[in-house]
């Protein structure tokens, strides 16, 4: 009796723990998106965001883009609204230029299109009033560097140029190898897209799984092939999923699951007094963004993934060939990088230094010149460690940099 009478009590503390544990971990799951549970596995998809997201940035091959005659207006350095904007083209408008011929044209993510500045503060803008040269701009944000490839081969016919350039974050090695955004960015649930994979030595394109609206409605009906083919489900999603048994599996990442619900319990207890909680919020994230930075940093030690990232930009060069047209490759830091570069080691220069074996590849490096910056924070938007995009002031002093090395390399 006294033996059953024990396992009784320790099952019973076992559910008061669980029940503990599980309701507090649900409730951190409402407030804060990257504290994942079972339900993430199978998100239900909004359908207010989804009918938006379809109007606004839908695309059935690259799995999102920007669409002609849009805008939007974001918020810019020290709280200043900023406000971009598409033209028929799909391109974003250069103000002053949009008759000028265009003798450049400009591919890549959202460091590229220029986020959290006015039409005239990119760093395509600067250059275009140097060189006086419409300076088409492509970009599109959270693109990784396969789909702005796709999108520079569907558009190169209608927009020739004769120089091209190709422009990503060090970020775009984690975006390569993913298929749904969501099993790396938790909560950017419409983010499927194509990608490359390398077969019998050779790339080969994996065409978006939701390549049609009507697949939204039962996007689960593709989620096995999604699942084989990102890397980031096995190897960081299923890691960082919290599911029952709640008591044990928030102890997988002790620290951060930890400290994420420490900081948002203290956030919603600031809320309720209706406290400051300014000088705290963005600590949530912070762990978030330093895991991100990690996992970047990893993958540029990884031969696979490194090799995956060569081979996409070997293929830009071998379609240059093609179309007759001179491709230039620069990787845009954001704030974060160049921090962990100073404090610790360049993490993407030797891959940076292996693309000059690549032949008939122009390499820009803008990044060397600003780690002997003093003061960073003038070249980002955002007051915290990631740094959000690049301001007027960073926008201008990149132009300036990528036109003293197209004149060393005796392009313009």
């Amino acid at each position: 009796m006294e033996f059953w009478f024990y396992i009784i009590m320790a099952f019973v503390a076992f559910i008061i723990i669980e029940l503990f544990f599980r309701s507090i971990v649900l409730s951190v799951n409402k407030k804060f998106q990257w504290l994942i549970i079972g339900k993430d596995e199978f998100p239900k998809l909004s359908e207010n965001g989804l009918k938006k997201f379809i109007q606004h940035g839908y695309d059935p091959e690259l799995g999102w883009n920007r669409k002609p005659n849009t805008f939007h207006e974001e918020i810019g350095k020290n709280g200043v609204p900023t406000k971009w904007t598409i033209n028929s083209n799909g391109e974003r408008n250069n103000p002053g230029f949009e008759k000028t011929s265009s003798e450049i044209s400009c591919y890549g993510d959202s460091f590229t299109f220029c986020r959290q500045v006015n039409d005239n503060e990119t760093w395509e803008y600067f250059l275009s009033k140097k060189l006086n040269t419409n300076i088409q701009n492509f970009g599109v944000g959270n693109h990784g560097i396969d789909q702005s490839f796709l999108r520079l081969k569907n558009n190169y016919l209608k927009n020739k140029t004769g120089i091209v350039i190709l422009s990503v974050v060090p970020d775009t090695i984690s975006r390569i190898i993913s298929v749904w955004k969501h099993y790396y960015e938790y909560g950017n649930t419409f983010g499927f897209k194509p990608r490359f994979i390398i077969k019998e030595n050779k790339l080969v394109q994996l065409k978006n799984p939701i390549d049609n609206i009507s697949k939204f409605e039962h996007y689960e009906d593709y989620l096995e092939y999604i699942k084989a083919n990102d890397f980031f489900y096995k190897n960081k999603f299923l890691k960082e999923k919290i599911s029952f048994p709640y008591s044990i599996t928030v102890l997988k990442n002790f620290r951060r699951n930890f400290e994420i619900i420490s900081w948002v319990r203290k956030i919603k207890q600031l809320k309720k007094r209706k406290k400051d909680f300014s000088k705290i919020e963005w600590n949530t994230m912070k762990i978030i963004m330093q895991i991100n930075l990690n996992w970047r940093v990893n993958l540029f030690q990884d031969p696979h993934s490194c090799k995956l990232l060569k081979m996409i930009i070997q293929e830009y060069v071998n379609y240059s060939k093609e179309m007759n047209f001179k491709p230039i490759f620069i990787f845009l830091p954001q704030k974060d990088d160049l921090m962990f570069i100073k404090n610790n080691f360049h993490f993407f220069k030797e891959f940076q230094n292996e693309l000059k074996s690549i032949e008939d590849l122009t390499l820009l490096d803008v990044t060397d010149n600003l780690l002997h910056e003093k003061n960073l924070d003038d070249f980002y938007s955002d007051d915290n460690d990631y740094g959000g995009h690049f301001t007027k002031y960073g926008n201008k002093t990149i132009s300036e940099l990528i036109i003293g090395q197209l004149k060393n390399f005796n392009l313009i």
